[in-house]
């Protein structure tokens, strides 16, 4: 487990979803490809367009809990909320060692399971996915962030549920 802060960085810290889909291998890899499932390559695309240069992008894995991109995991079978999987106190401890208390501001990307993880931890984090009626609403949403001029300005817009229109400002031109 990586325990370098993130909040060091300066910029956003996003968190997104680890995924069923993961690389066919016996050996661990970063967890940038270990998960290989569409929803989370649509919010890790999303998560680096909001987290720039400067921020941070996590992993919040069932099983490991949060993970930084180039940490080693080997392939598991564990969705979040089964037994086995991360657990609130095991969660509360990592985002201590990583800063996660600290940091300016955390976007959490992904289903309610992981969004609501995050939220437990620390309530004010940003979900720009929150009011979304479904995956198709959801992938829209991520989409539209990964191409917009100010990312982080739509996903808080979407978090505050003024950017439903297409013709929004901050829409992708």
């Amino acid at each position: 487990m990586n325990t370098t802060p993130v909040s060091a960085a300066g910029g956003p810290v996003v968190v997104v979803p680890c995924s069923a889909a993961k690389l066919a291998t016996t050996v661990p890899v970063p967890a940038a490809d270990l998960y290989v499932g569409p929803f989370h390559r649509l919010c890790r695309r999303a998560a680096h367009a909001i987290a720039g240069s400067a921020g941070t992008v996590l992993v919040l894995s069932a099983a490991h809990g949060f993970v930084m991109l180039d940490e080693l995991l080997a392939p598991y079978e564990l969705p979040m909320g089964a037994p086995g999987s991360v657990r609130p106190d095991q969660l509360r401890a990592q985002a201590e060692r990583l800063g996660l208390y600290r940091a300016s501001q955390l976007v959490a990307l992904g289903g309610r399971g992981y969004v609501d993880a995050v939220a437990a931890i620390r309530p004010d984090v940003l979900r720009p996915l929150v009011g979304c009626r479904g995956i198709g609403q959801q992938r829209a949403r991520l989409c539209r962030i990964a191409v917009a001029e100010e990312p982080l300005l739509l996903a808080e817009e979407f978090a505050a549920g003024r950017a439903g229109s297409p013709a929004h400002p901050t829409a992708a031109r």
